[in-house]
């Protein structure tokens, strides 16, 4: 095996392939916090795009969806409504319970947000190649699977999600 064929094997193994990649998105974030800095923590920025996108919702549904336990969405919860970016309403199927929905000034600020850092990233993978662009196209499908993954569930190589087996004993 040639040198090069060997470090090209090396920079893909996991653990460093991991390192690579953690590094690029925690740069990347920080280059589109910069675009449009805000008062809001990347945390309550995320809890805010759920209730925009999938609200009304209950504050356990929110800790569901963001991963976190029911304690630490309430927190958010409540940072967002002091802000004046979501609101409690009585839920109508359970009057003991509330649902979350975002205001206008949550709405907007959500969609302004993602105009300017979708537009920078736009114009960086306009410049790309299809091939490329088709490749940046499947790792973020990738991606977005991490994202959704919770603890004890792992993804085959089609994308399928399953428990783990260890979890299971």
């Amino acid at each position: 095996m040639s040198e090069v064929t060997s470090a090209r094997d090396d920079s893909s193994a996991p653990h460093l392939l991991a390192a690579r990649l953690r590094l690029s998105m925690v740069r990347l974030s920080r280059q589109l916090r910069r675009m449009d800095p805000s008062e809001l923590t990347i945390a309550q920025f995320s809890a805010l795009a759920t209730v925009v996108r999938n609200g009304p919702l209950g504050i356990g549904h929110l800790a569901e969806i963001e991963g976190l336990p029911s304690p630490s969405a309430t927190r958010l919860a409540d940072k967002l409504e002091i802000a004046g970016l979501v609101a409690r309403r009585m839920n109508p199927a359970d009057r003991r319970g509330v649902q979350l929905v975002a205001t206008p000034k949550g709405s907007e600020l959500l969609e302004r947000r993602a105009q300017i850092g979708n537009a920078w990233l736009a114009g960086h993978l306009s410049a790309l190649g299809k091939a490329d662009r088709l490749a940046v196209e499947r790792t973020v499908t990738v991606l977005e699977s991490f994202a959704t993954e919770r603890p004890g569930e792992t993804l085959t190589a089609a994308g399928d999600r399953h428990e783990s087996k260890e979890i299971l004993r």
